[in-house]
């Protein structure tokens, strides 16, 4: 039995009498979802976070991951990765997705509801397992080459990070002093001192891709000259989804 015991009721009255999604529910955009449908999607999550997601909460505190420095690579726990696959392969971890990338396209609030039972059952699994949401994040700014790379992502549930903080920019990102450089193969180069990444390497999934925040050679200060990169764990190719060097 896990440690986690969520309040169903409270999920269900805010949504369903204080936010009033009944009303629109089961028509428009989300003529698919009606409120049947989105009770029972509530209740499969709360399932599934009291019970795997939540039992291995214990474990991944008390067995930390394990880097090797030869490969430069992390192994997390068994528990953990049992708790992960159940997270990812049933789908769970693209509720947030528009049905046109694979998601069920529900109201926002809804897939809110589902994260905050995903959070409080065990926070770090929410986290290894929000590759699809960062994708969703590329795909909408991203190039062409972006969006493809961003739907090969989704498919294949790919890790993902936020590379943002440096040791005299928490809070303020505008002061980050990474930078880029444009090579002539359209390529960058991106040099500086990045920390605090959370999940930045594990066993959990093929590939883990980076969002990086660096100021291109010229830009100007503050938040304002930065620019946000694609830095994969291993190379894509982007017609057959293979992959290739790290």
């Amino acid at each position: 039995m896990g440690h986690y015991k969520s309040n169903l009721r409270d999920l269900e009255f805010n949504l369903f009498e204080v936010l009033g999604r009944r009303e629109i529910l089961g028509s428009g955009p989300y003529a698919d979802v009606d409120e049947d449908v989105a009770r029972g999607l509530l209740e499969e999550v709360n399932r599934l976070s009291t019970g795997v997601l939540a039992d291995s909460f214990e474990e991944g505190d008390r067995t930390p991951p394990v880097f090797d420095p030869a490969t430069n690579t992390v192994t997390v726990p068994e528990g953990v990765k049992r708790s992960y696959q159940a997270l990812v392969e049933g789908g769970w971890a693209q509720l947030d997705l528009p049905s046109d990338l694979g998601g069920p396209g529900i109201p926002r609030s809804l897939a809110w509801a589902t994260a905050e039972m995903v959070l409080g059952a065990n926070p770090a699994l929410y986290m290894y397992a929000s590759g699809p949401n960062f994708a969703y994040t590329l795909w909408q700014v991203g190039t062409d080459e972006q969006k493809r790379f961003a739907e090969l992502a989704i498919e294949h549930n790919w890790g993902a990070t936020m590379v943002l903080t440096e040791p005299d920019a928490g809070s303020d990102v505008g002061a980050g002093r990474a930078k880029a450089v444009q090579q002539p193969d359209g390529t960058w180069h991106i040099t500086g001192v990045k920390r605090f990444i959370t999940s930045a390497e594990h066993d959990m999934a093929e590939n883990i891709f980076h969002l990086v925040l660096a100021r291109p050679e010229g830009h100007g200060p503050g938040t304002k000259g930065l620019s946000m990169f694609l830095v994969p764990k291993y190379q894509v190719d982007l017609d057959s989804g293979a992959l290739g060097e790290r």
